[in-house]
């Protein structure tokens, strides 16, 4: 199977976005006061073009900070070495929280697959 040519950053593009569509908070005059970012660079992020890695940092920082949502991403590259080394399988898993703690879920969803890996 072929792989579609992705953008440079489009993966920050898409993070952001669906961050920005989680709280109605997320306006422009949210970022603008929140951020200083102007109208026109706002509307370049929302329409998924390539920006500064560093618009999309500060971007992301903000709403994260806001939706206290914390992206471990030390954590994630030494699950990567160690998945990488050891040949083993990485799982990424969201778990609903209950009234009396946590449970297992029903359907598990692949978001991450090495390939050319045959099981």
């Amino acid at each position: 199977m072929a792989k579609e040519k992705q953008e440079p950053y489009e993966f920050l593009s898409n993070l952001v976005l669906a961050l920005m569509d989680m709280d109605r908070i997320f306006s422009n005059s949210f970022f603008t006061s929140e951020l200083d970012i102007s109208p026109k660079t706002l509307s370049e992020i929302r329409r998924g073009e390539d920006m500064c890695i560093y618009q999309y940092v500060r971007v992301i920082r903000c709403m994260t900070e806001y939706l206290h949502l914390i992206i471990r991403m030390d954590m994630l590259l030494k699950e990567l070495r160690t998945v990488l080394a050891s040949n083993c399988d990485l799982v990424v898993a969201t778990v609903p929280h209950r009234f009396h703690g946590t449970c297992q879920p029903k359907e598990w969803v692949v978001v991450m697959q090495w390939d050319g890996v045959k099981l």
